[in-house]
């Protein structure tokens, strides 16, 4: 099996090694810059905030219909996924009921929570503080007792880790499932499904979370079904770059699916052949909520996936429906997030 980018890295480089380690703040090599970014990635993202998304597709990636079967399964579970929840400011978040419709008949849902739940004031402007109502509104559209909320993003350093770790606390005294962290990088959310979440990015230095290193652990044998659900890619861009669709392909050789967030706008669900299975290669399931009124930010993909074996016996994804979303201000200070029927950026 291949072997996977670690973070802190020292030693051989792979490919997703060097992908790794020239494009974190805190990897083998140390920086001292602010961001998640080295220099020249640094201008990329300001410039993208400017001018808006990248629509370029090097890698001329094309979208999975919205309803389709990926392989011949008995379903044993259904599972749907967001990708980014970000954090709302002064607004309150508010789901609507097309959304709560489409995850009916699920069995789990994932979600990246980006931030952490507190009511302490912002340590720096770019820190991202859920107020802890956002709990309120993730247990509206699902059980909490059946969402897995994945923590390895590059906010989970914002605040200092006795803050981080109240909220860990926080959100399983409500009833929601934490994965993502260092010493639990991975959840079994049923019987032979197990998710593992993993970032490639850490603004700041974070020694609580799950990065690209745990991914050559949790996968090769843990479980009938594994996926990887990883934090990567670059922000603002509307398709994944060459280095990335290479270290999603690499990632297939072992794990089932993957399903990616950490870009901030939706990137295609797309399909790779292993032999005669199909896995999905989802590079970026863009913003699920934001408090930002700004479009490029305001856009996200809900899906859900049947799992289960096929005639060989071999667990695989069989019936695959995904939408896009829109979150935009509602009523009384809100902002809601419902389906949207296209993608406008």
């Amino acid at each position: 099996m291949r072997r996977y980018a670690a973070i802190p890295v020292r030693g051989p480089r792979s490919p997703i090694t060097v992908l790794t380690m020239g494009n974190t703040k805190r990897s083998g090599i140390d920086s001292d810059r602010g961001g998640p970014y080295p220099f020249r990635e640094s201008i990329v993202w300001l410039w993208r905030n400017i001018r808006g998304v990248r629509k370029t597709n090097p890698c001329g990636i094309q979208a999975l219909p919205q309803e389709t079967i990926l392989n011949p399964i008995r379903p044993r579970i259904t599972l749907g996924v967001v990708g980014d929840i970000m954090a709302m400011g002064r607004h309150t978040l508010h789901i609507a009921a097309d959304v709560r419709l489409f995850f009916q008949g699920c069995d789990r849902l994932i979600g990246n929570m980006e931030g952490t739940v507190t009511g302490a004031g912002k340590p720096s402007p770019g820190a991202q503080r859920h107020n802890p109502s956002i709990l309120d509104a993730l247990a509206g559209l699902f059980q909490p007792d059946r969402t897995f909320l994945c923590v390895a993003n590059n906010h989970a350093g914002d605040y200092p880790a006795a803050t981080f770790k109240k909220s860990i606390n926080h959100m399983r005294d409500r009833g929601f499932h934490v994965f993502g962290l260092r010493k639990e990088p991975f959840a079994d959310i049923a019987d032979g499904v197990r998710v593992v979440g993993a970032s490639m990015w850490s603004n700041r230095p974070c020694g609580e979370v799950a990065f690209f290193d745990v991914l050559d652990r949790c996968s090769a044998g843990a479980a009938a079904f594994c996926m990887a659900y990883p934090h990567w890619g670059y922000e603002l861009e509307m398709f994944p770059r060459p280095a990335i669709v290479q270290a999603g392909e690499d990632l297939l050789s072992g794990y089932d699916a993957v399903l990616g967030h950490h870009c901030h706008v939706p990137q295609p669900l797309s399909v790779v052949r292993r032999g005669d299975a199909a896995k999905l290669l989802a590079f970026s399931l863009g913003d699920f909520c934001t408090g930002l009124r700004l479009k490029k930010f305001q856009y996200g993909i809900v899906c859900k996936v049947e799992i289960g074996p096929g005639e060989n016996g071999i667990w695989r994804i069989g019936a695959l429906r995904w939408r896009y979303t829109r979150v935009s201000p509602g009523h009384s200070g809100s902002m809601q997030v419902r389906l949207a029927s296209a993608l406008t950026l």
